[in-house]
């Protein structure tokens, strides 16, 4: 009787501590769609989706990384766009180093609110966005 209840024991601490512990999940997890996207010069939109450009892109974040996939068309191009990497977000500063297709760092200003994420880069390592030629995209979730 006793070594049946010691071995029981045994074999729960042995299943206990082989379960996986649970990882905060982040509030960027998941699938998110393009909706808006801007090029600005100053106060001047240079390119926008929908009125300039058209088509759609989705982009994944998981754990710490991130990719990305699309098709827009100018005219009579068509570009298809795609990558991803791995991501760092502290407060609202937001660093993605690309794996492909290029491995360059970019430094964006992320913000979340709900089922929306905004977007903004070039940022310095203050989070200064550089108003002579930035960007601003805005996703939402994908349910």
């Amino acid at each position: 009787m006793k070594k049946i209840v010691f071995l029981s024991l045994f074999v729960m601490f042995i299943v206990g501590s082989c379960t996986q512990q649970q990882v905060a999940k982040s509030p960027l997890d998941g699938a998110w769609e393009v909706v808006s996207a801007k090029q600005m010069h100053g106060d001047t939109v240079i390119m926008q989706v929908n009125k300039d450009i058209n088509g759609s892109e989705l982009k994944i974040w998981s754990g710490n990384y991130y990719n990305y996939v699309g098709k827009w068309s100018l005219n009579d191009s068509t570009v298809d766009n795609y990558g991803g990497g791995t991501f760092k977000l502290e407060g609202n500063k937001y660093e993605e180093n690309p794996i492909y297709p290029a491995p360059n760092t970019h430094k964006m200003l992320l913000e979340i609110k709900n089922d929306t994420i905004t977007q903004t880069w070039p940022v310095d390592d203050n989070g200064v966005v550089n108003k002579s030629n930035y960007s601003i995209e805005k996703f939402a979730r994908k349910k």
